[in-house]
């Protein structure tokens, strides 16, 4: 599930590398290309034993094999539409995609830039077949909503930039019925009862009411903003987050926790102001596996804080809300089986076993001793087979012991024609804004060796000054590996902006070889 915090960095790191597709894999090259398609990974969903999804700053990707072999979908026609992928839902072999891309607009005499809507991706085969439904608008002419035998007044919501889709959810409700949910900012909640190719609004209460039902008094507007069309504004209209299971859905908004019971016919409403929620801006919603309902939640206002909502009953069956993690600020909540629950934050991935008591699982590394350079990680999901998977900023970590051990999938320029060989990622870098670990940003040095050897790493200005050395005369006998600067210099201060030039020798059986790479520096 994405949150709306994420689509300007998801935007910002898509990176666009076409790499050979190996013959084996049962999908043509004219639709996949080999890897993740960034590494900035915002959501994992499963769906079978095998089969992942990922969603990345640069389209949807896939693995049949949990992880084996990766591959990213070409924004062509005949796969999933262009862009950052915002939403993903599935059920059994349906996927639905939803994506973004960053449009420029002209506000007074400056261009402003903005995420544009791109609409659905529909695919009833498990990836093998895609078709396109375009971004849900509203009409000029849509100005009255029916809500129980009534009409009430509604915003016509005709942008595809207000109606960008930041969360989508599947369900089969009780009767049998496939119904698509979508959370649309502006254009609120909607559902499709035909895959996504058409859709209807979803009234939910407005601000000044916490329930909607057939008593409620229809004096109120459709309406996520007033602006100058006359029409009330109502925080509870602008839907972040959507999880829809049986009859039972879960809309996450700026005003709060909004829950059916009864598949979106009547709706209650909880906010910091009617019961325990920390704060009413809700950006990730989902119901665990023993029927508890989550929301990660950001203030509105100073009286209301961050943190972690999670329901309980007291003996009479009465709904009521704790807080967790107060303070913490959270992107998503994975809630596992056996009361395991998982809380992915911008100060690392948090578990608990109760339910009561969280931990933080600390910095993520593999057995090589190649760490995650980031402490924000964007989503989490345990497995069917109690894999703990989550998507970062910098590519995705599994583990199957809780931590005490993991594994990190990563996308890596791989295409060297000839070794040995360099490459540094992402470039251009910015230290302050990227690959954060521990107050320093780090830039990825990766070589690609013919044969076990020595190896020299020097970092060059643009005059050909040496500004760095980074690796003196260690013995490598891998075929690839990664080293990391911080865009320091040998005197501990951040080189100034520019263009940098980073030079590898390469000695083996006293043969040297001389390979570089250039590295764009902007803070």
């Amino acid at each position: 599930m994405l949150r709306r915090s994420l689509i300007s960095i998801l935007l910002l790191t898509g990176i666009v590398l076409a790499l050979p597709l190996a013959t084996h894999y049962e999908l043509a090259d004219t639709l996949v290309y080999e890897g993740l398609g960034s590494n900035s990974v915002t959501d994992i969903v499963q769906l079978n034993d095998s089969t992942f999804l990922f969603s990345t700053g640069n389209g949807l990707s896939i693995t049949y094999d949990r992880g084996e072999n990766i591959y990213t979908y070409y924004p062509n026609g005949n796969s999933v539409a262009y862009g950052s992928v915002t939403g993903a839902a599935v059920l059994g072999e349906h996927i639905w995609v939803a994506t973004a891309y960053d449009t420029s607009v002209l506000e007074g005499s400056y261009y402003k830039e903005y995420p544009k809507g791109n609409g659905v991706s529909y695919s009833p085969d498990g990836g093998q077949n895609w078709q396109r439904f375009p971004q849900s608008v509203d009409e000029m002419h849509d100005t009255l909503e029916v809500l129980y035998g009534d009409s009430i007044s509604a915003l016509p919501i005709t942008s595809r930039i207000n109606n960008l889709i930041y969360d989508l959810s599947a369900q089969i409700t009780g009767d049998g019925d496939t119904v698509l949910w979508s959370a649309n900012f502006a254009g609120g909640c909607r559902r499709s009862r035909d895959k996504g190719e058409t859709w209807e609004r979803v009234v939910l209460p407005p601000d000044r009411y916490d329930m909607l039902n057939e008593d409620t008094p229809k004096n109120f507007d459709l309406s996520p903003t007033s602006g100058t069309l006359g029409y009330e504004s109502n925080l509870n209209h602008r839907a972040f987050s959507v999880h829809a299971i049986g009859d039972t859905v879960l809309v996450g908004t700026a005003n709060g926790i909004n829950i059916s019971y009864d598949n979106g016919r009547t709706w209650e409403k909880y906010t910091a102001q009617n019961s325990g929620i920390c704060g009413n801006f809700i950006v990730d919603v989902m119901q665990g596996v023993d029927g508890t309902f989550y929301g990660v939640a950001l203030p509105t206002q100073e009286s209301e804080t961050r943190g972690l909502a999670v329901s309980g009953r007291n003996v009479n069956g009465m709904l009521y809300w704790n807080t967790y993690l107060n303070g913490k600020r959270l992107y998503d909540i994975e809630a596992g089986e056996a009361d395991r629950a998982y809380a992915a934050s911008d100060e690392g991935l948090w578990y608990s076993a109760d339910g009561w008591n969280w931990q933080n699982m600390g910095n993520i590394h593999d057995e090589n001793g190649q760490y995650l350079l980031t402490e924000d990680i964007y989503c989490a999901l345990e497995d069917k087979q109690g894999l703990l998977w989550a998507g970062t900023s910098d590519g995705v970590a599994t583990t199957s012991d809780l931590g005490l051990s993991w594994d990190i999938l990563r996308r890596v320029n791989s295409d060297y024609q000839q070794a040995p060989a360099l490459s540094a990622y992402p470039n251009p870098f910015s230290p302050s804004r990227m690959n954060q670990l521990d107050g320093d940003g780090y830039v990825r040095i990766h070589c690609h060796l013919p044969d076990p050897g020595t190896v020299n790493i020097e970092i060059f200005d643009f005059s050909m000054t040496r500004v760095k050395d980074l690796v003196d005369n260690v013995y490598i006998d891998q075929e690839n590996i990664e080293f990391t600067w911080n865009a320091r210099n040998g005197m501990n201060d951040q080189v100034a902006n520019g263009v940098y030039f980073i030079r590898l020798l390469y000695e083996e059986q006293g043969e040297k070889q001389i390979s570089w790479t250039k590295l764009i520096v902007l803070d």
